[in-house]
Formats: C-alpha cells, sequence, structure tokens
C-alpha cells in the first residue's frame, strides 16, 4: 500500500510551499488509497514552539487534510542514535575529532543516480558529495538521517518534496542502501517563486498561509491557487479537495518554478466570495459594522459589495464607506440645483411608506435615479461608497431615506433664517 507523509519541523509558521507539498502528499495518497501520515519534526529543542505546532494542526483542519497518523519525531530520538551506531559498527561512518559523526562516502562509483518520478534520472558525479554529517558532536542526529529513518519507521513509501531536497535524497539513499532500508520513491516538486523569479523566503512574513487567512482570502480559494502552481490539474479551473484527488497526476507537474502571482490568488478569491450565501457573508462582518447595519437591509447590498471585493476584509471597507457620514449626521455645502433636487425628490416621496413604489414615485416626478443619483450619493454616503445608487437607498429604507432628505431641508431652512 502507498504511504505518504509531510514532516515539517514546528520552528515557524507554516509556509505556502509547505501547504502545498502537505497537499500534494495527501492527493497522491488518497487517489492510490493509500494512506498519509503528518509527522512533526520535533526534535530542535532550541527553535521547536508548541505555538507552531498548533498552527500546523490547525491549518490540517482548515483545509481538510485528514491524516490517518500522526508521529512525533522527538519519540525516535533513540532509533536515531542506534542506526548512528550500527553506521560506526559498520565502518560506514566516524566521528571527527572534536566535530561531528560523518558518513563515509563510497567513491568507486562515478556516479550516484535514482529515478525521480517528477525530474526522471538524477546523476550526481561522486566527487560531489562529500562525507556529510549525520549527528552532531553530542551524537543527536541531523536532519539528513533522522528523517530518513523516521520515514523507515514509518513505512513511508513515497516522499513527494521540493526540488531542493534533491541532494538530501542522494545522500539519504546512500545510508539507507549502506543498511538495507526499505525502499521509498522521491518525486521533487519545484520550488515556488515570486514574479521577479527569486525563491519565496520562509522569513518571509507574505509567504505564510496564515497572513492570507487573516487578510481574508478563503481557504477554497487558497487551495485551489496553491495546488495549481505546478499542476494544472486537467485544466480544471476551481476544485474541491475530491476534484483534486481524482485529477492528481505527478506527471502533470512541470519542471519549471511556480510562479507566485497575488493578483491570481485575488481573482480566484473574488470567485468563491461570489458564491457565499447571506449567512456566510454575514460571518465575515466584525461586530462594530454588524450592530451598525443590524436595522438596514443588508441582504439588499451584500451580492454588490461581494462582486466589488477582493478579500474577505475588504467587506468591512466597503461597509464602512456605506455607514460611517450617514452615521455622522453631518452635511455637505449643496449648489442651488441640488437643494432644488432635495426639495422635489422628498415632496415626491413624503407620503410613502414602504420601499415598492419609491423609484414609480420618483419617476413619475421626472427624478429618475440617473437625474438625482450624484445629488443622493453625495448626500447619503458623500461619495464614499461606490455602490449602485438604488442600492444604497434601498439598503437604508425609506423611513432613513426621507429622515436624511429632512435633514438637509432642516439645514437649508436654518441657512436661509441666518441661524
Amino acid at each position: 500500500m502507498i504511504k505518504t507523509r509531510f514532516a515539517p519541523s514546528p520552528t515557524g509558521n507554516f509556509h505556502m510551499g509547505g501547504l502545498r507539498t502537505a497537499i500534494y502528499n495527501y492527493l497522491y495518497a488518497k487517489k492510490n488509497n493509500g494512506t498519509f501520515l503528518l509527522r512533526i519534526e520535533d526534535t530542535d529543542q532550541e527553535r521547536s514552539k508548541k505555538v507552531f505546532e498548533e498552527e500546523i494542526l490547525q491549518i490540517f483542519k482548515i483545509f481538510e487534510l485528514n491524516y490517518d497518523e500522526i508521529n512525533y519525531q522527538s519519540k525516535n530520538i533513540q532509533k536515531h542514535k542506534e542506526i548512528v551506531d550500527a553506521l560506526l559498527d559498520q565502518n560506514l561512518a566516524y566521528k571527527e575529532n572534536d566535530g561531528p559523526y560523518r558518513f563515509k562516502v563510497n567513491r568507486e562509483k562515478d556516479y550516484f543516480e535514482y529515478e525521480d518520478l517528477i525530474l526522471g534520472n538524477i546523476k550526481i558525479p561522486s566527487e560531489n558529495i562529500e562525507d556529510f554529517s549525520i549527528a552532531r558532536s553530542d551524537k543527536s542526529p541531523t536532519f539528513i538521517l533522522s528523517n530518513l529513518v523516521d520515514d523507515h519507521l514509518d513505512q513511508i513509501t513515497h516522499v513527494i518534496r521540493g526540488n531542493d531536497h534533491s541532494i538530501n535524497t542522494i545522500k539519504q539513499k546512500l545510508i539507507a542502501e549502506s543498511i538495507s532500508l526499505n525502499k521509498i520513491e522521491y518525486a521533487h516538486i519545484p520550488l515556488i517563486h515570486d514574479l521577479n523569479g527569486k525563491k519565496l523566503s520562509k522569513r518571509d512574513n507574505i509567504t505564510n498561509v496564515d497572513f492570507y487567512l487573516n487578510e481574508g482570502f478563503l481557504k477554497e480559494s487558497i487551495f485551489n491557487f496553491i495546488i495549481k502552481l505546478g499542476n494544472n490539474f486537467n485544466d480544471l479551473e476551481y476544485l474541491n479537495i475530491q476534484d483534486a484527488i481524482n485529477n492528481f497526476k505527478i506527471s502533470k507537474i512541470v519542471l519549471s518554478p511556480a510562479k507566485f502571482d497575488i493578483q491570481k490568488l485575488e481573482f480566484i478569491n473574488q470567485h468563491y466570495l461570489n458564491q457565499l450565501s447571506f449567512q456566510e457573508f454575514k460571518l465575515h462582518i466584525n461586530s462594530k459594522n454588524l450592530k451598525a447595519t443590524e436595522n438596514y437591509n443588508l441582504d439588499i447590498i451584500y451580492k454588490d459589495i461581494l462582486s466589488r471585493v477582493t478579500t474577505t476584509k475588504k467587506i468591512n471597507e466597503e461597509i464602512s464607506y456605506l455607514i460611517n457620514f450617514f452615521h455622522k449626521k453631518q452635511t455637505v455645502d449643496i449648489d442651488n440645483n441640488e437643494k432644488d433636487l432635495i426639495q422635489k425628490i422628498y415632496k415626491a416621496i413624503q407620503d410613502l411608506h414602504n420601499e415598492e413604489d419609491l423609484l414609480e414615485a420618483l419617476e413619475k416626478n421626472d427624478l429618475f435615479l440617473k437625474k438625482i443619483g450624484k445629488t443622493v450619493r453625495k448626500i447619503f454616503v458623500n461619495f464614499e461608497s461606490k455602490l449602485p445608487i438604488d442600492k444604497i437607498i434601498f439598503f437604508y429604507g425609506i423611513s432613513n431615506f426621507k429622515e436624511r432628505l429632512l435633514l438637509y431641508l432642516s439645514w437649508l431652512m436654518k441657512k436661509d433664517l441666518n441661524l
């Protein structure tokens, strides 16, 4: 049975590149009716933090990467040391004076090679592989050894990871072959670059998964965006997890680095935002704005708001544009034409008590929205909101519409009386 794994270190925030690697391993296992393991590589005692481990688990939950097992590398420390001792006993490793333990590289062959499921035949001249460290001076294992031993103990059959590990794979295969560990198939995916061709850095906050979730990108959008950085998934534009499982093929992974294009992510996010129901939309409104709009017709304008925003964070910006000026009950200077329109509008609707007849009443008096829209937008939102003017009117409702007109009429009267 195929068994894959994702093995993050809880030493920093969860990186977008790491999320793609985790998803690819998950998809490959599920596509082949296999199992998927999450292994927390927590042996770096100085840098490993519980908060980063919790972040990993939370992101797995958010993206529905339901692992079949979870293991912790720290539980295997003794086994790692036993493997170091076995390599020493067989004269396959040695300890430098006051230095690390190193694996002896047999350079009788001109080159080392293996078949990568993505990159094809990988061939490295043996002279390019130095005797490499497998444990520190205190015999605590390095990544190359501990990661390999854990894969052996977990009975991993396939590993999908970034192609910056290709040299590590050569070294790990040398160790595995020397002591007859189980064979593992490796697939190295191209790294993710920015639009300038520079490798995304784990130290850059803008590459962290939490950053995008907090900025208001939906999990569905991030999922679709990240999985298609390097794989076309049979040209399907939008996929859920089951679609992704059904259409995942390692052979479809491209060899060139994927480009991280934030505008593409925003485009995808707009698609998913426009699928939100009204109740889902309300979940993304902060408590202040939710309270401020509870007596207005929010359901009338939510689709218009969603059509304008690229993230859920901007939903609150749009609502603020809509209500801030109105709630201050302030007035702005108007000219004589605007004054005349306000008087005519109020006269046309003063006896109305519902919105259904509002537009008809206005049009009967030659007060079409095209004619009065600019003035109404000015006195309602001071041009801050760009939503359609009819939606702004119906959002506030007939009573608030008349109240706003009366505010200006009262103000104009006071000006005329020089009060």
